[in-house]
């Protein structure tokens, strides 16, 4: 466990650095949510679900984080 966490702690120290310049998978954004977009990875898979595009930026993903945070519940 402690490998995974060192794991992911490394690749949001690499999605923190190139921000805005790259574009990633979403499996690569879950992996690191709490610490790069600030919600768990379930949030993220909430917020991807429907979305054609396998690639996104930094700046789409939090965007569809906050839609998918402020959407009313039924």
């Amino acid at each position: 466990m402690a490998r995974r966490k060192s794991r992911s702690s490394e690749s949001a120290s690499a999605l923190a650095a190139a921000e805005g310049a790259a574009s990633y998978r979403m499996e690569e954004l879950m992996a690191c949510s709490e610490t790069v977009l600030g919600v768990k990875p379930e949030i993220v898979a909430g917020a991807m679900l429907g979305i054609e595009s396998k690639l996104l930026q930094i700046g789409e993903a939090k965007r569809l984080v906050d839609q998918f945070l402020r959407k009313k519940v039924l």
